[in-house]
């Protein structure tokens, strides 16, 4: 049975075009895909404008944590590990801007690719961290997914999970222009 998806008109008929359910679903996705396109939208990738790939890590607490749950909120991804100079040295900053923007909105993930996990626990109870700590010892999800050109790797994303910017290497996150740039993005609905 075919689904009537337009109906064309001429002075003496009215002719009705079927489409079979799979048809009507290649339509749909095409369109859909016309429509991100037209939006600047890619498909998932690291690539500003491109949607963030998805995942699901534990935090250090043993809880599991999706990217996709966070959803609606400002999302600053952060890829580093405690043996990265640059890593450290910006955790403080990437603290500051969390606790100055956490009530707007922004969530801050910082993902420890360090083979354990107990020193990572360590070093955030011991410097008050108080953004979420994702676990990916593994490296599974950054190195398939997220691998940058260098530690730290991060990523700004929006409300609709697109990446809107990234970023290689050490970066004074609570500095005026970088506070500027997530406001701004926190900013928009």
């Amino acid at each position: 049975m075919g689904i009537p998806l337009t109906e064309m008109r001429s002075k003496t008929s009215i002719v009705t075009m079927q489409y079979s359910p799979p048809a009507v679903l290649l339509l749909c996705l095409l369109s859909l895909s016309s429509l991100c396109s037209a939006a600047g939208v890619s498909e998932v990738g690291t690539e500003a404008g491109s949607y963030a790939p998805p995942f699901t890590l534990t935090d250090i607490s043993g809880r599991a944590v999706s990217l996709e749950s966070l959803r609606g909120q400002v999302v600053l991804l952060n890829f580093w590990s405690m043996l990265c100079a640059p890593c450290m040295a910006e955790m403080p900053s990437l603290n500051r801007l969390f606790l100055t923007l956490k009530d707007k909105g922004l969530q801050v993930i910082a993902v420890s690719i360090d083979p354990s996990d107990k020193p990572v626990r360590d070093y955030v109870a011991k410097n008050n961290i108080a953004f979420l700590v994702l676990l990916d010892a593994g490296k599974e999800v950054y190195g398939k997914a997220y691998a940058g050109p260098a530690l730290p790797a991060t990523y700004l994303i929006d409300r609709n999970g697109i990446i809107v910017e990234s970023f290689s290497g050490l970066e004074v996150w609570d500095a005026p222009e970088m506070m500027k740039r997530v406001q701004m993005l926190l900013g928009q609905k």
